[in-house]
């Protein structure tokens, strides 16, 4: 099990390595100037209580990190399925396919990326020494 501790030198990049777009984002996370931590929920169980706590770093409930609109979870869950939190991190532990994006998290901030850009926002800016003529 994986348990989650934050570092202000750190991303912690939850994804899914079977997805395509889980694997670019991974691939630009991994090119930031940082040291990331990678977990690939479709190798590693995350801990319940991980995922509490990534719903608790976004402002959010754990039932709220399945995306129950998304046309792959109505396809596997159908459009009337009823899911609380608990139900929500078993979701997660056991399927993770249901994870549609990608978490990425540094110290106390969290965000789900859903494109490989949003990564940026956990860069450290460098274009200040750049010379720009």
């Amino acid at each position: 099990m994986i348990s989650l501790a934050t570092n202000p030198r750190q991303i912690v990049l939850i994804y899914n390595s079977e997805q395509k777009s889980h694997r670019e984002i991974f691939a630009y996370a991994k090119s930031a100037d940082k040291d990331l931590l990678a977990i690939d929920i479709s190798k590693e169980k995350v801990a319940g209580t991980v995922w509490t706590e990534v719903a608790d770093l976004l402002d959010k409930r754990a039932m709220d990190l399945i995306h129950t609109t998304h046309s792959s979870f109505i396809k596997k869950y159908g459009e009337n399925h009823e899911l609380d939190c608990n139900g929500a991190i078993k979701m997660l532990q056991k399927d993770p396919e249901m994870l549609i994006y990608p978490y990425a998290i540094q110290d106390r901030r969290a965000k789900e990326i859903k494109l490989y850009n949003e990564m940026l926002s956990f860069f450290d800016p460098d274009t200040a020494e750049i010379n720009i003529p």
